[in-house]
């Protein structure tokens, strides 16, 4: 039995969708991710001439280029890299997280997760390890997620944040702000 009309218009439709299909993962780096970054750039201008500060839209920006992540950062690696020289009294190397014979104790180092577009700027996301659910920690008056370095954790209701030297906040400043909201 011949196949009707319809279903023939229909198989061929699917044909040119999966052929533009093809066309445009081909030509989405090259020439669709330009065009989309600029679109991106003239919304970013037009939402920051509208009173948006914290506009961030690098990483949109880096995605519609094709910049692969990177997964993790290379100081982080060397930070978790157990040093030959840290050995216990019997020649094994100090795991870390335990101390050695002066008392000394090898923090694990995690990724703070970059601030993003939608990102609350009073705020960082880091996941601790072992734990697969993502801590938040809000920052003091006055810092953002941009001016953030490191956060250290010392104990579950104790940080230190540490601001980047770029930052036009002052270490002190943030100290003084720590101590006056006992965080």
């Amino acid at each position: 039995m011949p196949e009707s009309f319809g279903y023939r218009v229909w198989k061929s439709f699917l044909a040119t969708l999966k052929r533009i299909w093809g066309v445009i993962k081909m030509l989405s780096p090259k020439v669709l991710g330009p065009v989309l970054v600029l679109l991106v750039v003239v919304v970013g201008v037009l939402l920051v001439s509208f009173g948006c500060k914290e506009l961030q839209i690098g990483g949109i920006i880096g995605k519609l280029l094709g910049k692969k992540d990177t997964g993790g950062s290379k100081a982080i690696d060397i930070a978790n890299s157990i040093d030959p020289q840290r050995v216990d009294p019997q020649g094994k190397l100090i795991p870390i997280g335990e101390a050695d014979s002066i008392g000394d104790t090898q923090a694990v180092v995690v990724p703070i997760k970059d601030p993003g577009l939608f990102s609350a700027p009073n705020k960082v996301v880091f996941t601790e390890p072992g734990s697969d659910k993502p801590t938040e920690v809000t920052l003091p008056d006055g810092v953002t997620n941009s001016d953030v370095e490191k956060v250290i954790v010392v104990k579950p209701s104790v940080v230190v944040v540490t601001v980047k030297d770029s930052s036009g906040i002052k270490a002190s400043t943030v100290d003084d702000l720590l101590k006056k909201y006992g965080k």
